[in-house]
């Protein structure tokens, strides 16, 4: 093959992998609310991952929500979108101003389309774990 043959494929090989390496990396969410937090007034704890995804799980609900979040320390605010599969307010997002001091987080509501987990976050959080612990799920 000649060497324009030879090096228009080699440049046909390597685009996948250049279209790879371009996508904007996904940011990690702030260590601060990352980790398991439980809540003794209602029995229920949510995880917030590293990776950005959440799970909420309830006393009386055998499977738990899981989801997506988006945290911004700087202004407080708490976005959640609940997934799909979940098996209450699929796609629902819910957006909370959030206050976490040393081991507690507080949230006030926003703006939420689940009437359900507006309720759940109504109330306090305790820290329970570490947040290194939640990172590596």
């Amino acid at each position: 093959p000649s060497p324009v043959v030879v090096f228009l494929a080699a440049i046909a090989a390597a685009a996948p992998i250049s279209a790879c390496n371009s996508r904007p990396k996904v940011e990690a969410p702030d260590e601060a609310i990352v980790g398991e937090w439980k809540c003794p007034a209602n029995g229920s704890a949510v995880t917030f991952s590293s990776s950005g995804l959440y799970s909420l799980t309830l006393k009386d609900q055998p499977r738990p929500v899981m989801g997506s979040f988006k945290f911004d320390p700087e202004e407080g605010m708490l976005t959640l979108q609940t997934r799909r599969e979940s098996p209450f307010c699929a796609d629902d997002i819910g957006s909370y101003r959030v206050h976490i001091g040393g081991v507690s987080l507080d949230s006030e509501l926003v703006r939420d389309t689940c009437e359900k987990r507006a309720k759940i976050f109504a109330v306090r959080f305790e820290r329970s774990g570490s947040p290194r612990a939640a990172g590596a799920k």
